[in-house]
């Protein structure tokens, strides 16, 4: 995307009156999301631009994870398409995450108070409010599981009848735990850590959505080193292993679902694939219908 009349627009809406004097850089275009660096004489911020407007849900997740005290990037105003955000580049407080620190034990247990602190109040947060938040959940319906079933050419298996056949059971049992916020999207390229690692978040909150507590666990979990991983669910505490066993079935079905929308499969999804030819999708249906 080319700097032009757009960009300069949403500036101006946020106070920048002399656009003479700022520098414009572009930093990422992604599926129709577009960061720039903008440099004043004294100062440096990051503005993203949502020129895909399902995604501009990321503004309101700021404001609302900030009224509540949850742990962002210092935000200094947002119009209806974009919002200006510290840059972390000049930061002496935080710093971007590395891959290192994924099995960094301090890194580790800083994100599990976020997480906690995350979790506990996104169950308030969702009593007291509608919400038409991202709902990972919402994509298994019958509609899908024969998109599934069709795309990973297993018509003939008979895991496929046993979900449709008990659907409406299968979704009573999906909505049994406790809703929260998840943040859905763990990676440490979405990662912000103090610089004596006393604290750690996430950034990034366009797949900030509603689930249960456990969803969000494994998200982390997956991607920490061993060590890291035990120093996170011990911080972490208790995990309901209803929420694991609805989670083992639900994430093969919303992976599959995401992963044959995309024009190439993606590797991260073959483990999802392999699971309905080794019955591993069957077991974990059976063991969500037995809840």
């Amino acid at each position: 995307m080319k700097v032009n009349k757009i960009i300069c627009n949403e500036l101006y809406k946020l106070g920048f009156n002399n656009l003479r004097e700022i520098k414009i850089e572009e930093i990422r275009d992604k599926d129709g999301v577009f960061l720039f660096r903008i440099k004043t004489k004294k100062d440096s911020y990051i503005l993203k631009y949502f020129s895909n407007e399902e995604y501009t849900r990321e503004i309101k997740n700021y404001e609302i994870l900030k009224g509540l005290n949850i742990k962002t990037i210092k935000n200094y105003g947002y119009t209806d398409k974009s919002i200006l955000l510290e840059d972390l580049e000049t930061s002496t407080e935080y710093r971007l995450g590395v891959c290192d620190d994924l099995k960094d034990i301090q890194v580790a247990k800083a994100l599990a108070k976020w997480y906690i602190n995350l979790h506990d109040k996104g169950i308030k947060y969702i009593e007291q409010n509608e919400s038409s938040f991202y709902r990972e959940s919402d994509v298994i319906v019958k509609e899908n599981i024969e998109f599934i079933r069709m795309k990973t050419n297993t018509e003939n298996n008979k895991v496929w009848d046993l979900v449709i056949d008990n659907l409406g059971l299968i979704q009573e049992k999906i909505n049994i735990p406790e809703k929260t916020f998840n943040y859905n999207d763990f990676y440490w390229t979405n990662l912000v850590v103090s610089r004596d690692k006393s604290e750690a978040f996430m950034f990034d909150y366009n797949f900030l959505g509603i689930g249960f507590r456990y969803c969000d666990i494994n998200n982390v979990c997956s991607s920490l080193s061993k060590e890291a991983r035990e120093v996170f669910v011990k911080e972490y505490g208790y995990v309901s292993t209803k929420e694991e066993v609805i989670y083992d079935f639900t994430a093969i079905i919303i992976t599959l679902f995401f992963a044959y929308k995309r024009e190439v499969f993606p590797s991260w999804a073959k483990e999802s694939l392999d699971a309905i030819n080794k019955g591993k999708l069957e077991e974990a249906t059976r063991k969500v219908l037995e809840l």
